[in-house]
């Protein structure tokens, strides 16, 4: 089955970008901070692992509080608008707390507190490392890149309290 993006794409606002996604369903897209559209659907297997790395960190939200979020989940971070969709992240019940109503309800103007990625067999593992150290840089408390093919896990930041992921169940996912 073939499927289209309509073009062209402009990026006027949060709003627009809502709009691309729904009008072209089965791709996950991403704001850069320089403006530029990434779009980036997974292979199944990578929707497999982010799932499982999910499932964790929703396990660790029930347990602590806080929300778990998936790679449809997508977060405005830093001052030039970027939005991105970590493929799996959390965020503090200390910082939901501070989201005002109309922030709450839009693109989360904040990094996660913890973000996972995972590398998809068409990107290059240094791209997936570079997204984690982004989310450091604007926040992230502690932030994962994950290569399933060599089993190489990079850490950066601390976990939060009481965090403790299943790499192998991840990457064997």
């Amino acid at each position: 089955m073939a499927v289209s993006l309509k073009l062209p794409i402009v990026i006027a606002s949060d709003d627009d970008l809502v709009r691309i996604s729904n009008e072209n369903p089965g791709y996950q897209f991403e704001l850069e901070e320089d403006g530029t559209l990434t779009v980036s659907p997974n292979y199944t297997k990578v929707g497999a692992q982010s799932g499982k790395a999910y499932a964790q960190l929703l396990a660790y939200a029930e347990k602590v509080g806080g929300e778990a979020f998936d790679s449809s989940a997508g977060f405005k971070i830093g001052s030039r608008g970027a939005v991105k969709c970590p493929d799996a992240s959390w965020v503090s019940p200390t910082r939901i707390a501070r989201l005002t109503a109309e922030e709450y309800a839009e693109f989360w103007p904040i990094s996660p507190d913890v973000a996972i990625e995972v590398r998809s067999w068409s990107d290059d593992f240094d791209e997936t490392i570079a997204k984690i150290k982004f989310y450091m840089r604007h926040g992230s408390r502690y932030a994962v890149a994950i290569d399933p093919t060599t089993r190489e896990v990079i850490e950066r930041g601390q976990p939060p309290s009481g965090l403790v992921l299943d790499f192998d169940a991840i990457i064997d996912a």
